[in-house]
């Protein structure tokens, strides 16, 4: 198996969830999570993969001398020379802890370990990742239906002077709608003093001439600074700003207890406002897929493949900036390779003209699924 990047579970779980009512450890938080989509059922069965829980990994890693040892339950030794070359190919990082392997080599999951911050990362099978490139293309088609919903929802709670829970959640999506910053992780928080959204402190903001100036180190140690002149989200910030403590989205309880929010809690009032199994990360998707379809529908596709790779890495630099990522994460895990296709394929020509007369965000928004579903069709 080639090497693949590590990435969190949480997209693939919901993938499993459908594809797997009633998966151990995998339970759908709604009745709409059960509904198995066809299209990305019948491409895991034509790609011969299995639906591998984590629950199951019996091998284990076990350090010997200078290299590694992998162990079953019972405790016998992996001999097979080919099973040992495809742990070894994984590539897990040294520094994980609890490694463990699928035996099945189909297994859609291969390696499942913890790094330092004891968050769960996981190798996948390379054939998964057409499987989730197809949901991801129907995960963004469905945000894009729901933005309306959600930005009603959000509206109506910021409408409020009180910094309730629900303002206060409401606040962390407009301002991540708005930015694409991180959602935030209180472990890096804690470990590296790093930020995201439910973890800015009010020091990190400003408000100048009703424009809010955020001034973070992000993921990566990366400085960020961005400004939103939105005057709703302005009026929220200081609502919230007046709020006791260091940190920025807070509100009172029922009790009058100041308590903050994290990022959990904002994507569970996310889900329940757009009635669908989305993040806040989606929105930081939503913006890369969009800056990168915008930049390549202003160039025509090169005729050698060298030209077109940097026609892509050309466009997906500038989406790269905005959301304070190398260019290859935000490839990798924010430019859905579908937009790719479709510039590559011609697709993309197809709508260029309308991109171009079109000044209307929820237009372009309708645009951008439609391109998307059509490459992934």
């Amino acid at each position: 198996m080639p090497r693949r990047e590590i990435v969190q579970v949480m997209a693939d779980a919901q993938i499993i969830a459908e594809l797997k009512e009633g998966a151990r450890g995998i339970t759908p938080p709604d009745a709409s999570a059960q509904r198995k989509p066809s299209s990305v059922r019948r491409l895991t069965k034509k790609l011969g993969l299995k639906i591998g829980d984590q629950m199951e990994f019996d091998i284990r890693r076990v350090k010997r001398g200078k290299g590694y040892s992998f162990v079953r339950a019972g405790g016998k030794l992996v001999r097979d020379a080919a099973t040992i070359r495809r742990f070894n190919a994984m590539a897990v990082p040294p520094a994980y802890v609890d490694v463990r392997y699928a035996s099945d080599p189909r297994s859609h999951l291969q390696a499942v370990g913890r790094d330092a911050a004891g968050r769960l990362q996981y190798r996948y099978h390379p054939d998964w990742e057409k499987v989730r490139e197809t949901r991801k293309a129907r995960r963004l088609a469905s945000l894009i239906e729901a933005l309306p919903k959600i930005r009603r929802s959000v509206a109506q709670h910021l409408g409020n002077d009180a910094p309730t829970r629900e303002f206060t959640l409401a606040a962390v999506i407009e301002l991540v709608a708005r930015t694409a910053i991180r959602p935030g992780n209180e472990s890096y928080a804690r470990l590296n003093g790093t930020r995201g959204a439910t973890t800015l402190l009010k020091s990190n903001v400003m408000i100048e001439d009703d424009c809010i100036v955020l001034s973070f180190r992000a993921k990566g140690n990366k400085a960020v600074r961005k400004e939103c002149n939105a005057a709703r989200l302005v009026r929220a910030v200081e609502t919230l700003r007046a709020l006791p403590g260091r940190r920025l989205f807070q509100y009172r309880d029922d009790h009058g207890v100041v308590r903050t929010v994290s990022t959990a809690q904002v994507n569970a009032f996310l889900r329940e406002i757009a009635g669908l199994r989305i993040s806040l990360k989606d929105f930081r998707t939503l913006m890369a897929s969009a800056a990168v379809l915008e930049s390549l529908s202003r160039m025509v596709p090169a005729e050698s493949a060298r030209g077109r790779r940097k026609q892509v890495l050309e466009a997906v630099r500038a989406a790269a900036d905005e959301l304070s990522n190398t260019p290859a994460i935000c490839r990798k895990s924010y430019v859905h390779d579908t937009i790719v296709t479709a510039f590559e394929d011609g697709i993309l020509e197809r709508f260029a003209a309308t991109l171009k007369g079109c000044r209307s965000p929820a237009r372009r928004e309708q645009i951008l699924a439609k391109v998307v579903l059509t490459a992934a069709a």
